[in-house]
């Protein structure tokens, strides 16, 4: 359900033509790429190298489509949505099922206060921009200083849901908590060297989300534009 593409900007666009500018590590690129998954949306699949050349999300061009030179970005038509959250928000209305906020309103505020732990409390301060700043400018190690955050807020993580059961973040159907746990703790684990057996209702919802095809094909490794 993804088609892979070089980025063609000016061209006018399908109405119904989804396109993601997405970088294979991207930990916000990868929630969206859970959710159009899960909702099974076919879409172009455009890498933007954050790394090579200064980044192309630095140039003019990428400039032009998202301001804040950040990935991920969707084209709908002649649309740009931008920022992970909206943009999951936008496919949970446009494309209902299967749904990934609970109906329950105090429920739904809790998924989407886990989905904020992690897109605003966490993952900005391992954001690649942040990281590259400390040790360009401040002769710091990123990893190592962004490591200590990440432990901090996946204890936070595994406190908001320490009464919760079922196979998933909020029981037995998968919601967005699941969508923005997943990138941020298998990032954990694989960049910052983190131990999620020390968060076991973390390790135990991780090891379930991980059996998931959709979960599978939206991971960095099974990206075009992977690179080892």
């Amino acid at each position: 359900r993804r088609v892979h593409g070089e980025i063609i900007l000016g061209e006018k666009m399908q109405a119904s033509e989804l396109i993601l500018y997405s970088y294979f590590r991207s930990s916000a690129s990868w929630r969206v790429r859970i959710a159009l998954n899960l909702k099974k949306v076919t879409y172009k699949y455009m890498p933007i190298h954050l790394v090579k050349d200064g980044g192309a999300q630095r140039k003019e061009d990428y400039i032009k489509i998202n301001p804040m030179k950040h990935v991920p970005a969707l084209a709908i038509g002649d649309q740009i949505l931008i920022e992970s959250m909206p943009i999951c928000e936008y496919l949970e209305e446009t494309y209902p099922e299967p749904g990934l906020l609970p109906k329950d309103p105090i429920r739904k505020a809790r998924v989407r206060a886990f989905c904020e732990m992690v897109n605003s409390g966490m993952q900005p301060l391992q954001n690649l921009k942040v990281l590259q700043r400390i040790e360009s400018e401040y002769h710091g190690k990123g990893a190592e200083w962004a490591k200590p955050w990440i432990a901090d807020g996946l204890r936070a993580l595994e406190a908001f849901i320490s009464k919760e059961t079922g196979k998933y973040t909020f029981g037995d159907q998968v919601t967005l908590a699941d969508v923005f746990l997943i990138p941020q703790a298998l990032s954990a684990q694989a960049r910052f060297g983190i131990d999620l057996n020390d968060y076991p209702r973390i390790a135990e919802v991780v090891k379930n989300l991980n059996e998931l095809p959709e979960f599978e094909a939206a991971k960095p490794q099974n990206q075009p534009d992977f690179e080892a």
